[in-house]
C-alpha cells in the first residue's frame, strides 16, 4: 500500500464508522421510544389476563400475570350488552367511513382538476373550517338532531354529521393533483365523463390515498366519544367507547375488568392498521408530495 493510499482508506474507515455510530445512535432511539409507546398497551393487555392473586401494584411491578385468565373479559361481556355495542360500532364505522371517503372524494376532484371561478377561494375558506373546534358545533347539532332531523339515539345521528371531513377533503385533493393531467386529457379524447373519469381513472390511481383515509376516518369513528355519548342515551343503541365507560361505574375497583373493556376497544384497530398500513403510509407519502 502506497503512502498516498494509505489516508483515502482511514478516510474511508472514518466514514464508515461514523455511519455505524449514527445508525447505532438512531436505533437506539427509535427503541426507545418505541419501547414508551408500546409499555401502556403491553402493560393494560397484560392487566386485563391477571387473575384474582395477581397483583397489580406491587414493588417490584409484576408485569407477567402468574395464574393468566380470560375470566374478566367474560365478566364484562355479562355485564353489559357488549355485542351490541360492537355491532353499532361496526356499523357506525363502516358507513361513515364509506360515505365519507366517496363524498371526500367527489369533492376533491373539482378542487385538483376542475377550473372554475373562485376554486381557490372556496377551498381555503373549506380549509379554514378546519381550525373550528368541533366542540362548538355540538350545541346546534344537539338541538337540529332533536328538533329538525329527528334521528336523536339513532346510529344515523352518528354518521349523518360526518358524511364529509375537511382533512380528507384536503388529502385527497393532494392525491389528485399528483395524477398527470395527460391521463385526464386522454379519456376526455375518447369520450369520458368528469364522473367516469373520476371513477374508473382517478380513483384507482389515489388508491393509498383513499386508504389512508378509510383508515384515519375508521379510527376517527370508532373511538369517538363525546357525541355519541350525547346522541345515544339507550344503553343498547350505544357504540364500544361509549358503552364500555359504564366500566368506570360498574368495576370501580376493577381494574383487571377495566382493563379487558380497553383492549376490546383496540383490538379491532390495530387488526385494521396492521392490515392496510402499508396503503397508509404510501398515502400519506403521497399527500405530502402532492
Amino acid at each position: 500500500m502506497t503512502a498516498a493510499q494509505t489516508p483515502a482508506v482511514a478516510a474511508r474507515r472514518r466514514n464508515r464508522q461514523r455511519h455505524i455510530a449514527e445508525t447505532l445512535f438512531w436505533y437506539v432511539l427509535l427503541l426507545f421510544i418505541a419501547a414508551i409507546t408500546i409499555l401502556p398497551l403491553a402493560w393494560t393487555l397484560l392487566t386485563s389476563l391477571k387473575g384474582p392473586h395477581d397483583a397489580i401494584f406491587s414493588v417490584p411491578p409484576q408485569l407477567l400475570p402468574q395464574d393468566p385468565t380470560l375470566d374478566n373479559y367474560a365478566r364484562v361481556w355479562k355485564q353489559l350488552p357488549v355485542g351490541n355495542f360492537f355491532l353499532n360500532s361496526i356499523v357506525v364505522a363502516i358507513a361513515t367511513t364509506t360515505l365519507n371517503v366517496l363524498l371526500t372524494a367527489l369533492a376533491a376532484y373539482p378542487f385538483a382538476k376542475m377550473k372554475f371561478r373562485g376554486r381557490d377561494t372556496i377551498f381555503y375558506l373549506l380549509l379554514a373550517t378546519f381550525i373550528v373546534p368541533p366542540q362548538l358545533t355540538y350545541i346546534p347539532g344537539f338541538v337540529l338532531a332533536r328538533n329538525v332531523f329527528q334521528y336523536y339515539d339513532t346510529l344515523v345521528a352518528l354518521v349523518f354529521p360526518n358524511l364529509a371531513t375537511v382533512f380528507n377533503i384536503f388529502l385527497l385533493r393532494q392525491a389528485f393533483r399528483g395524477v398527470p393531467n395527460d391521463l385526464i386529457d386522454a379519456a376526455k379524447m375518447d369520450g369520458a365523463s368528469e364522473l367516469r373519469i373520476w371513477w374508473q381513472i382517478l380513483l384507482p390511481v389515489i388508491r393509498p390515498s383513499l386508504a389512508t383515509a378509510a383508515i384515519i376516518t375508521f379510527v376517527t369513528s370508532w373511538n369517538d366519544f363525546l357525541w355519541p355519548s350525547l346522541m345515544l342515551p339507550t344503553m343498547t343503541n350505544k357504540t364500544l367507547p361509549v358503552g364500555l365507560a359504564a366500566l368506570q361505574g360498574m368495576f370501580a375497583s376493577d381494574l383487571r375488568a377495566t382493563a379487558a373493556g380497553i383492549v376490546m376497544t383496540i383490538i379491532p384497530i390495530l387488526i385494521l392498521f396492521i392490515i392496510l398500513q402499508r396503503q397508509f403510509v404510501r398515502g400519506m407519502t403521497g399527500a405530502v408530495k402532492g
